[in-house]
């Protein structure tokens, strides 16, 4: 699916194109399935990377086609997950093979599979390397019901942490995002006044926002005096409000910035040990990924336009 100028879901065009070319490192991956992320979207429309025409998706699952020149642990015919930082959205993508993790067989072939190295680690990374929370820290998540949103509770369980808040866009996302695993959920439209209630005043230790704008300025009244803000997102698309430097000082709030993108460059190593660590939880039952619609590939404009106007929940999948 090529875009072919920046702009609404309706500039993907299906179209062939050649093969990708497997350089040395690198494998080519026959694509069973590919995830749709908000990154996608920010790239669709021109507010991301990449200049059209150009294939966006970062995040596939299939069987590896061809090794490159160099590549040893990995061999044609095995089932992996992999991140490819673009060109998803085709029957083959060709990445490093630093950036592909072998599947036990019961998850091949599984639309699972195709969210199992991007979700459940950002919300791993998030917890320990941008909240740095500790045990017994309250959390406030915006975004419950979405991708990360999804698996993030039920993270937070496996790494002993919580209790987690979630918020949604609306109602009828309650209970959605109830079954992922959070304490409490609430609608985002009066969070604050909520969050005050669920703590006797006090307010959440880390806040979590993926949202920015209006509700990023909003989440500092729901911050603990010496709590902190994660922003890792601005799905929003409106300005940023950030409070004054004397008043963060004055309640002793901190203001931490996430990257999983930027993180995987810095720290490659950390980053692929929570994809070998979000394969084994999700294979062994711990963490469930949900994926609630999978659109072939055809229908991606179908797909970001739902997924763009918050009307899905849990993960949308592609299916070359």
């Amino acid at each position: 699916m090529v875009v072919e100028a920046f702009g609404g879901p309706d500039v993907f065009e299906l179209r062939d194109v050649p093969d990708p070319v497997v350089g040395p490192g690198q494998v080519r991956v026959g694509v069973d399935h590919c995830g749709v992320n908000f990154t996608d979207v920010r790239n669709r429309r021109g507010d991301g990377l990449g200049r059209p025409p150009m294939v966006v998706g970062i995040e596939v699952a299939g069987r590896v086609l061809e090794v490159g020149e160099g590549v040893e642990r990995l061999q044609v015919g095995d089932a992996v997950a992999a991140l490819c930082g673009g060109d998803g959205y085709a029957e083959q993508v060709v990445t490093d093979a630093a950036r592909v993790v072998r599947l036990p067989a019961d998850l091949a072939g599984d639309p699972v599979a195709a969210c199992v190295v991007g979700v459940l680690p950002s919300a791993l990374n998030l917890l320990r390397h941008g909240g740095r929370v500790q045990p017994g820290e309250s959390m406030l998540f915006h975004g419950a019901a979405g991708g990360v949103g999804s698996v993030f509770a039920q993270a937070a369980k496996v790494l002993g942490l919580g209790p987690t808040i979630g918020t949604v866009g609306s109602q009828s996302k309650v209970d959605a995002a109830q079954r992922f695993g959070y304490a409490n959920v609430v609608v985002r439209d009066g969070f604050v006044d909520s969050i005050g209630g669920l703590t006797e005043g006090r307010g959440v230790d880390v806040v979590f926002d993926p949202i920015g704008g209006a509700v990023r300025a909003r989440s500092w009244e729901a911050l603990a005096d010496f709590g902190r803000l994660v922003h890792f997102g601005n799905a929003s698309h409106e300005p940023e409000v950030v409070p004054a430097a004397d008043a963060l000082r004055a309640r002793g709030l901190g203001y931490m910035g996430y990257s999983g993108g930027q993180h995987a460059v810095r720290d490659p190593q950390t980053v692929r040990s929570s994809w070998l660590e979000a394969v084994d939880l999700v294979a062994s039952g711990r963490v469930v990924i949900e994926v609630t619609e999978v659109f072939s590939l055809a229908d991606a404009a179908r797909a970001h336009a739902l997924f763009e106007g918050g009307e899905t929940v849990g993960k949308v999948v592609l299916a070359p």
